[in-house]
């Protein structure tokens, strides 16, 4: 209804003021209201008359009828228009568009670049989601994802009841890693209260504990951990065996002196990186890669998606642009955007967690130009399978999380993956910028410490790129 409308006031103005209006349609119900039409392809004029001239002229029963048999002409003649199809149209304006249409043209890359833009500025949801959804994911992420292990609630259930037990229950307690809780009962206890949730560690020290200790026998304790988290439970244990062992050895050199560790030797461990073994410091540079892999690839598999999904691209496939031009002039604002993005992560890094950037914050830029590059370029590859914006989001979501998460490197190292998790892993770009930003971050590393990773991203770009303009077509099936 607003439709016709809408036709309706164009033909009344157009008949009272003698305006003449230029309508620019694919729908050849609006092309039959006009008093004179030209049919196109590919940014050439097909044939220009009246609606029922082309219809008579080709004939055919209905205006769609007609397109199809020019466009059959056309292509019958290799894309050479016929003299007629450039009546009253002038050659020289349409021949123009021939000559240009084989060669790149910035100019027409910088326009699409231009009103991709302009419908950023315009949609508020996309606009918010470029501008802060990454900020929002970084702290969440950065406080959310963390391995450390402090404040473990921890229970004994002490059958020696002796000084040495009430002792060696202290010295854990003592530490930051472990929060006591009220003592056990029995073993029933213990399932209890770790199903519950109430305690993750529960210690046994059987009786004879301090006797066995007096008498520099063998002392072993029993200990039960929460698996639920085997990653967090295997780094439980490793705190527990090197309290144990240290008491052990401050309990001997209190009864025996120095001389009962005559002959024995101290490993003193030093962290060279992060000494202080802290998550927040080692995941916030992993998270930077992960969300600048999953924002600009939204953002730019939106930009088609979009256009497919209101028709807005017939304007691509009726021009003589290139689709090379199309698909950089759609990347280059989100690459900007995406750049921005990486700048207000590297401000919420450093000032607000703490983590300080100790290498080359120029290598660190260099490494996220190239790499939002890679992941703009993904989306726009995306972005070519895929018809409507929830069907992009979705692929893309598939497409950046997993890879990255599974086989970049932000959790278990590349080198540990074997078979296809290793090739994945060598290939995807979040492996070699997660190397360069843990790099930079903590290891203080410059270019030339990370050449090897900045060459597989250098690479993959031309990749991507042509890959993207391959798969993108001129024209729907």
């Amino acid at each position: 209804m607003a439709r016709d409308i809408f036709w309706q006031a164009l033909v009344d103005l157009s008949r009272k003021d003698g305006v003449t209006i230029f309508i620019s349609t694919h729908y050849m119900s609006e092309a039959t209201r006009c008093d004179r039409i030209s049919l196109m392809h590919e940014g050439r004029v097909l044939v220009s008359d009246t609606p029922e001239a082309i219809r008579e002229a080709a004939g055919a029963a209905t205006l769609d009828d007609a397109f199809i048999h020019y466009l059959e002409r056309a292509q019958g003649a290799r894309g050479k228009p016929a003299a007629t199809d450039q009546v009253d149209l002038g050659a020289e304006a349409s021949s123009a568009p021939q000559r240009r249409q084989g060669r790149f043209s910035l100019a027409r890359l910088l326009s699409f670049s231009w009103r991709e833009s302009l419908e950023l500025r315009r949609d508020p949801i996309r606009l918010t989601l470029a501008s802060v959804g990454s900020v929002i994911l970084m702290i969440v992420l950065g406080y959310g994802i963390s391995m450390d292990v402090e404040d473990l609630k921890f229970a004994v259930l002490d059958f020696d009841q002796t000084i040495a037990s009430q002792s060696y229950v202290n010295d854990l307690a003592g530490s930051r890693y472990f929060d006591e809780q009220p003592p056990l009962v029995d073993h029933a206890d213990i399932d209890r209260r770790m199903r519950a949730g109430e305690i993750s560690l529960a210690l046994e020290i059987p009786p004879g504990f301090a006797a066995d200790v007096e008498r520099g026998r063998p002392v072993e304790i029993g200990a039960w951990f929460d698996g639920a988290m085997p990653m967090r439970a295997d780094t439980v244990r490793g705190y527990v065996q090197g309290m144990h062992v240290h008491w052990l050895t401050e309990q001997l050199r209190q009864v025996y002196g120095e001389d009962a560790l005559a002959g024995s030797y101290s490993l003193e461990m030093r962290y060279r990186y992060n000494p202080d073994v802290e998550s927040l410091a080692a995941m916030v540079p992993a998270v930077i890669p992960l969300l600048l892999m999953l924002i600009p690839a939204m953002l730019a598999v939106l930009s088609v998606a979009r256009e497919k999904e209101t028709g807005s691209i017939v304007n691509l496939y009726v021009t003589p642009a290139l689709r090379l031009e199309f698909l950089l002039g759609k990347q280059v604002p989100y690459i900007v955007l995406g750049f921005i993005n990486f700048l207000l992560l590297l401000l919420l890094a450093v000032f607000v967690f703490g983590v300080p950037v100790k290498g080359s914050l120029l290598a660190l830029s260099a490494g996220a130009l190239v790499y939002v590059t890679l992941s703009t370029g993904l989306g726009l590859l995306i972005s070519a399978f895929t018809r409507s914006q929830v069907a992009a989001l979705f692929f893309t979501a598939l497409a950046t999380l997993i890879p990255a998460t599974q086989y970049g490197g932000i959790i278990d190292p590349v080198s540990s993956l074997e078979g296809t998790g290793r090739v994945i892993g060598e290939v995807f770009p979040t492996s070699h910028f997660v190397t360069i930003s843990r790099g930079v971050f903590a290891k203080a590393l410059d270019f030339g410490d990370l050449a090897g990773s900045f060459l597989p991203m250098l690479l993959l770009v031309p990749v991507l790129v042509v890959l993207g303009a391959f798969f993108v077509r001129k024209q729907e099936a």
